[in-house]
């Protein structure tokens, strides 16, 4: 069971790898879930860089989680989907509070 689930996870992760590469360095923020050029006022390059790291590490977890379920066990899918839930919940909070910033100072 080791290799379909290793093809899925480096399937999913060269998803993840270009979602990555076209927020962060190409900063399209369309491929942001929700976002409205009109709504949001906060820094843009910030919000990109932060939405690319989180996938950019999000695909490399995603890249490893098939190698931990063969050695470590099934604990490793939960770690992971802690660790990435925990991700998306403070990569919410982040971009609510560069939305709220100021740029007339």
């Amino acid at each position: 069971m080791f290799w379909p689930s290793l093809v899925g996870c480096l399937f999913a992760s060269l998803f993840l790898f270009g979602s990555a590469y076209l927020i962060w360095y190409k900063k399209d923020l369309t491929f942001i879930a929700g976002y409205d050029e009109k709504k949001f006022k906060g820094n843009k390059d910030r919000l990109a860089r932060a939405y690319g790291i989180f996938c950019l590490a999000s695909g490399i977890l995603t890249v490893l989680l098939p190698f931990g379920m063969e050695f470590i066990g099934s604990y490793t899918g939960v770690i992971i989907g802690i660790w990435i839930t925990v991700g998306i919940l403070v990569l919410s909070f982040y971009s609510q509070s560069l939305n709220k910033e100021r740029k007339d100072i």
